[in-house]
């Protein structure tokens, strides 16, 4: 009886191995699934614009991205904190320009106090950190400029502004990444000890308007490495993060996203590209003035944006900050008004924070010779 029982014992020992042995063979044998290409933006959303002054150099045509980009794979993000910013106004052509005052305006104590009298409740720091940065470690960034940025910042918040930092026209470091990451890395890491005692008002945006030169799986190596020396001196201040091709919408799904709470995800909003940028002299081609918004196309495209957006909500309930949108002035003010409210009521029926572009720039929404808000503008932004 015994002895029976152990050939039995033998066999089913021998025919269990047996079928772990194809099983596992089974799952090796098993093809790999095909890796997915990144989708290219709309050519509509591709030529993005850098805000420059009338007298800049125009910049050139974008090439196509570098690598093929596999989208990161879903991951359980933890609950993000809430976003406190709702309405912003971006200060563009200051502290981004070579100089502050070189593209025609100087950030003044008086602006931030109209930008809070008329609503907002933040302001947006467009800033161009590598002019100002030694080129050779330890890389450090000019401490006068440094001193100004805390300046405007502190000025801010005197008057109950939150405040976004953000590193912009940093043109070198997409064309070159690797050369330029030690030094994109040493910047923020004087950024972030810089405003390590500021309150949580003060926002970081890791990098303005990434270009197709930097391709997403270079741009989210560059977030793997600089959110870590961040969080160093700044362990829960809220980080903005957006994709390349301009910080597009189509790129916003391809954010490898760390599992942090105190993220947000960011995204341009110029569509069509041909209607808000026309008569852009730093735009090749320059698109002809006389585009008006209207018909199929330009319905189809506005509403295809909020399903993108929406989407990424659904899929990863990051906040998300519309960092920049607005018609040149070149158009006129009555179709820039109507733009503006069509695209800023959508971004708060779903919920999403928002950041005109811009004061006094290009894009202007106040007039600083007359010193008075441009006729509609504020209905625009605010009105029902």
């Amino acid at each position: 009886m015994n002895k029976s029982l152990t050939l039995l014992g033998a066999m089913l020992a021998f025919l269990a191995l047996t079928a772990c042995e194809k099983t596992e063979q089974a799952i090796l044998d098993e093809p790999t699934p095909p890796k997915q290409t990144q989708q290219q933006p709309s050519q509509n959303k591709i030529n993005h614009k850098q805000i420059k002054a009338p007298s800049a150099a125009p910049r050139k045509t974008q090439p196509v991205s570098k690598s093929v980009f596999v989208p990161p794979k879903s991951v359980l993000m933890p609950k993000p904190t809430p976003l406190t910013i709702k309405r912003c106004m971006n200060l563009g052509n200051a502290l981004e320009a070579p100089n502050e005052g070189d593209w025609g305006y100087t950030i003044r104590s008086r602006d931030l106090k109209n930008i809070r009298d008329a609503g907002f409740d933040t302001i947006r720091l467009p800033v161009r950190w590598d002019t100002h940065a030694q080129h050779r470690p330890p890389y450090q960034i000019d401490p006068n400029f440094m001193a100004r940025v805390k300046t405007v910042s502190s000025g801010a918040k005197a008057y109950g502004l939150n405040v976004i930092i953000d590193v912009h026209h940093y043109e070198s470091l997409m064309s070159n990444t690797a050369r330029e990451e030690a030094r994109f890395l040493a910047i923020w890491d004087q950024i972030a000890r810089n405003f390590s005692s500021a309150p949580n008002s003060v926002f970081f945006e890791i990098l303005n308007e990434p270009t197709l030169d930097i391709s997403m799986e270079e741009l989210n190596a560059l977030y793997a490495k600089t959110v870590p020396i961040i969080r160093a001196s700044n362990p829960t201040r809220k980080l903005i993060l957006g994709g390349n091709s301009w910080n597009s919408i189509e790129s916003l799904s391809l954010i490898n996203f760390p599992k942090d709470a105190n993220l947000v995800a960011t995204f341009h909003d110029y569509g069509p590209h041909a209607f808000t940028h026309q008569g852009a002299e730093w735009s090749k081609p320059e698109m002809p003035l006389g585009r008006r918004w209207g018909g199929k196309a330009d319905a189809a495209e506005f509403k295809d944006t909020y399903k993108l957006a929406r989407a990424f909500t659904a899929k990863t309930g990051i906040p998300i900050l519309v960092g920049e949108f607005g018609v040149i002035d070149k158009v006129p003010q009555s179709q820039r008004n109507a733009w503006v409210k069509m695209r800023r009521k959508a971004m708060e029926e779903n919920g999403y924070a928002w950041c005109a572009w811009d004061y006094s720039g290009a894009f202007k929404a106040y007039d600083t010779k007359s010193e008075t808000w441009l006729p509609g503008t504020l209905n625009a932004l605010f009105g029902r």
